[in-house]
């Protein structure tokens, strides 16, 4: 009986031991192509959350590399809308989309960068 109880004993100090709160990290990686799927450097990447009060660090930019791909992370689990613009003032290109974000996945997305049209500018 006794040993029952040292058993059990250590058993339960053992799984509450390895039971730990793990602090997820949420990474998206976006690429950017062209409507025939063949990928756009030097694109100006914008991820961010639209939502009334969100956190600063929910907004992000970068620009594509020579494969058409920018990497963020993020520390929560969001919903970001995707923007992918080229060229000035106004955009001659524009493309958009959203991603959702796992927790310890890198989720991928592509957007697809059409020519802007300023009689049409939304997504």
């Amino acid at each position: 009986m006794i040993r029952k109880l040292i058993f059990l004993f250590v058993l339960s100090i053992s799984m509450l031991s390895s039971c730990r709160i793990d602090n997820p990290t949420y990474s998206f990686r976006i690429k950017v192509t062209n409507a025939d799927g063949i990928a756009i450097q030097n694109v100006i990447v914008e991820a961010s959350v639209d939502v009334p009060g969100y956190r600063e660090e929910a907004y992000m930019v970068d620009t594509t590399g020579l494969d058409g791909i920018v990497e963020f992370q993020y520390d929560y689990e969001a919903v970001f809308k995707i923007l992918g613009t080229r060229g000035g003032n106004p955009f001659t290109h524009i493309g958009c989309g959203f991603i959702k974000l796992e927790p310890n996945q890198t989720v991928e997305s592509s957007i697809v960068l059409l020519p802007y049209d300023p009689a049409d500018p939304g997504c």
